[in-house]
């Protein structure tokens, strides 16, 4: 009996627990929010609700009730995206350095979005700078490409033209978007792609973000800005060792038609240093032409010169022989002559 007794405490004090458990407030971590810091104001992104109105509300405590928060009206950013904010009066209210802040928002039956509170840390927050600093990236330096004028060499029947680009640095932007040509020298690094994973990644997301409106401030648009932030950071060279010569880097020597190379380059002026990326696809391309002409060889038979040593020994035969018949002659008439005597 008192077996048994001990077993039925021990099961309701586990279901306590289980109670106590699943009645203590889960709040949801911050992953679910992007928070962007402006000149004026943060703006806190959550993709679910970004697309709709919505209306949301802070406080300090998780366990708040929501009957009895300030409910704010959502507004839009430059996009048309539906976004909280935290401005001046809400930071001051709400945020300190030993404050845990916490965000609900809600549809307009007033149901909790997600069905919990997220925490706000605004030291988080992806800066306006950074946004505009990758949007620059590529336009820091302008360049231009071009290809140099064809090589052609024959040998034989064979004539090979050769045709190699390059990168014409212009100058270096200033705020204004002019372009600075005088007064700065430029280094650069060449790496060769795919070098690794976090340079596939790196191009992939140069291409995405070229192809972001004019506004770039999105939820998902933000996540991938800010880890193209933080590659450009990783992969950038700490060495410059190579020198531009009149503003102007070739394609390597041992580069072949379609491969692509990431170009970092640095400018100096003695003043300031800007470092700019840009990705270079090579021009360089080798064709080969055989001639197809039938080349037709002309041969002339002349006569020979007769060779003086061949010319006397065919004379002395030909004397030996006339001399052997008039001696033979001479014989045989002495013979006769003298029968007939």
């Amino acid at each position: 009996m008192k077996r048994l007794t001990k077993e039925i405490g021990l099961i309701i004090f586990i279901a306590i627990i289980f109670i106590a458990l699943f009645q203590f407030p889960v709040n949801a971590t911050n992953d679910k929010i992007n928070i962007v810091k402006t000149s004026e104001e943060y703006l806190i992104y959550n993709e679910d609700v970004m697309k709709t109105n919505f209306k949301f509300a802070f406080a300090n405590d998780p366990n708040a009730n929501i009957a009895s928060l300030n409910l704010i009206n959502a507004k839009q950013d430059s996009e048309g995206n539906y976004v909280a904010y935290v401005d001046e009066t809400l930071q001051s209210t709400y945020f300190g350095e030993e404050k845990s802040t916490y965000i609900w928002m809600l549809n307009d039956a007033n149901e909790v979005i997600g069905a919990e509170a997220v925490e706000v840390e605004l030291n988080k927050a992806i800066t306006q700078d950074i946004i505009d600093f990758v949007k620059k990236t590529t336009n820091r330096i302008n360049v231009s490409t071009g290809t140099e004028e064809p090589v052609v060499k024959t040998e034989g029947n064979t004539t090979t033209t050769t045709v190699v680009g390059f990168l014409q640095i212009n100058g270096v932007k200033n705020d204004a978007g002019e372009v600075d040509s005088e007064d700065y020298t430029y280094t650069y690094q060449l790496v060769k792609l795919p070098n690794n994973e976090q340079y596939k990644r790196f191009v992939e997301l140069a291409k995405e973000i070229s192809a972001f409106s004019d506004n770039a401030n999105s939820y998902s648009n933000i996540m991938k800005i800010n880890e193209f932030y933080n590659l450009y950071n990783t992969l950038m060279p700490t060495t410059w060792k190579n020198e531009v010569k009149n503003n102007k880097i070739n394609e390597p020597e041992d580069s072949r038609h379609g491969e692509q190379y990431i170009v970092w380059i640095k400018a100096t002026n003695g003043e300031q240093e800007v470092v700019d990326v840009q990705f270079m696809t090579c021009a360089r391309e080798e064709t080969e032409e055989r001639s197809t002409e039938i080349v037709k060889e002309e041969v002339t038979t002349t006569t020979k010169l007769p060779v003086t040593f061949d010319a006397t020994m065919t004379l002395i035969v030909v004397l030996g022989v006339i001399i052997v018949a008039i001696v033979i002659l001479l014989v045989i008439k002495k013979k006769i002559s003298n029968k007939n005597k």
